[in-house]
């Protein structure tokens, strides 16, 4: 665009299609139950091997915010678990097990408010993003906004070159990447959704499972 009380020519992008499908807000809010729900089956499958008549009834996989939670509340969410799985459960909570951003804390957020508030809503945004803005005189401008552009936003851009290089509906490349994250905030940073979901998978399959598994093997 240009004026002629302008001395620069400016660009203004905007997409209209930037809210993802609510479909993948549910889907996501699916992966996040059953991985949450497959902490608590482990939990249940370790008091199985003391018992197989238990029930299970209060018991879970415990998230406890400090040392004194957990002293004050594992012999009681976990009293019919194995004394060396209560142990290593204890060693995984995110206040012992320092990882930034922790696996369980995001799959224990994003659950609850699954549950208890709304699907996980996301949102989309470019990151890397290059335009390129085709002149008069066959010269082409490149715009690289040091920032993520979110989809539903209008951004402008000022161009660095005299106006009369530019006519306006120029011709304009865009390249970058796509990526989906979640709306709301928490440990889960700027992480795109399938970060945050291999993340937490991983983590659940090598480093909770993979340590607990030990007491299902002769079994």
């Amino acid at each position: 665009m240009t004026s002629p009380s302008q001395p620069w020519p400016w660009m203004v992008a905007h997409a209209n299609d930037y809210i993802p499908p609510i479909r993948l807000s549910s889907i996501v809010g699916d992966c996040i139950h059953n991985m949450r729900a497959a902490l608590d089956n482990l939990v249940c499958g370790l008091a199985l091997t003391l018992d197989p008549a238990c029930n299970c009834k209060d018991t879970k996989f415990p998230f406890t915010e400090n040392e004194s939670d957990w002293t004050a509340n594992s012999p009681s969410r976990l009293r019919d678990v194995p004394p060396e799985a209560v142990n290593i459960l204890g060693a995984l909570q995110p206040w012992c097990y320092f990882l930034i951003p922790n696996p369980l804390l995001m799959v224990n957020k994003l659950s609850n408010m699954d549950k208890h508030r709304f699907c996980a809503f996301t949102l989309g945004y470019s990151r890397s993003t290059l335009f390129r803005v085709h002149c008069i005189d066959g010269t082409v401008v490149q715009i690289s906004p040091n920032e993520s552009l979110y989809l539903g936003d209008v951004h402008t851009f000022t161009l660095p070159i005299d106006r009369s290089r530019v006519a306006n509906g120029a011709r304009v490349e865009t390249f970058g990447t796509l990526v989906v994250r979640f709306r709301d905030e928490g440990p889960w940073g700027e992480l795109h959704v399938t970060s945050v979901l291999h993340r937490c998978f991983d983590h659940i399959e090598t480093k909770v499972i993979g340590q607990l598994k030990q007491f299902f093997k002769s079994r």
